[in-house]
């Protein structure tokens, strides 16, 4: 059974991952509190892109598939940055949120492995998909661990 998000929960997972729902101008952006229903254009749009990127059926419905496969994404995501940025406290084996200590170690890695600023103060504590790749290079490299599909 897939973790229990709230859907404030599930727009900073959208957002930290590259996949923009909708209040981007929220202060802590990827992080969003807005617990309303996911069924505005944005939200819907952000979905439907995940649940293509991650191959699921594209209905921009956050039902139990999308969610196990979120969960496990974030695991994937807090894993990797536990061995490669090593933060403290681990950001693993807590909850698969895309929290605030997220945000930090994904700023924090982006700084280190010389992801360029876009100009939008926002995208440095998003784990887009280039990050998520070099993330898992290094993991590879680093640990022998093959390449997870969650890439």
């Amino acid at each position: 059974m897939a973790y229990d998000f709230i859907n404030a929960q599930i727009r900073s997972i959208l957002n930290g991952l590259g996949f923009k729902s909708r209040n981007s101008n929220e202060p802590d952006f990827p992080l969003s509190s807005d617990n309303s229903p996911l069924d505005d254009q944005e939200t819907v749009q952000a979905v439907v892109a995940f649940q293509q990127y991650f191959n699921l059926p594209q209905d921009g419905i956050v039902g139990s598939e999308t969610k196990a496969v979120a969960e496990q994404a974030l695991n994937v995501i807090h894993h990797e940055l536990d061995v490669i940025m090593q933060p403290q406290p681990p950001l693993r084996p807590q909850a698969p949120l895309y929290g605030t200590q997220t945000a930090q170690a994904v700023e924090m890695f982006r700084r280190q492995y010389g992801f360029e600023p876009d100009g939008n103060p926002d995208s440095d504590r998003i784990a887009d998909l280039p990050v998520r790749r070099r993330l898992n290079d290094l993991m590879s490299q680093q640990t022998g661990e093959k390449a997870t599909a969650l890439v």
